[in-house]
């Protein structure tokens, strides 16, 4: 599943981005799917598809919040579940499921 996050206010997060790369495989060149971690920056309306796992929030954005450090990138966690779309999280982002997964 790929998520849309859009920015109610000026944000930044830490979020899996899906990608390809090309890989020789028997002689034959062809795209393999990666993901890496990355932060995305959004302006206060700004939107974002095709986005993969959400891991957090810059902790700039939420200095009274508690981070939480993980492979060497703090950031404040998404509390709560991703089951019931769309969901707004700490008044600076909402999250809705993606659109890139239903393209045909």
């Amino acid at each position: 599943m790929t998520y849309k996050v859009t920015a109610l206010k000026d944000v930044r997060f830490l979020t899996h981005l899906r990608r390809k790369k090309a890989v020789e495989i028997g002689g034959v060149i062809g795209m393999r799917p990666y993901e890496t971690r990355e932060w995305i920056s959004l302006r206060r309306g700004e939107s974002r598809d095709g986005l993969g796992l959400l891991m957090g929030i810059d902790p700039h954005f939420l200095p009274q919040e508690q981070g939480l450090t993980v492979e060497g990138e703090s950031f404040v966690p998404l509390s709560g579940s991703l089951d019931i779309l769309p969901k707004d999280f700490f008044g600076l982002l909402r999250i809705e499921a993606g659109t890139d997964g239903l393209r045909r």
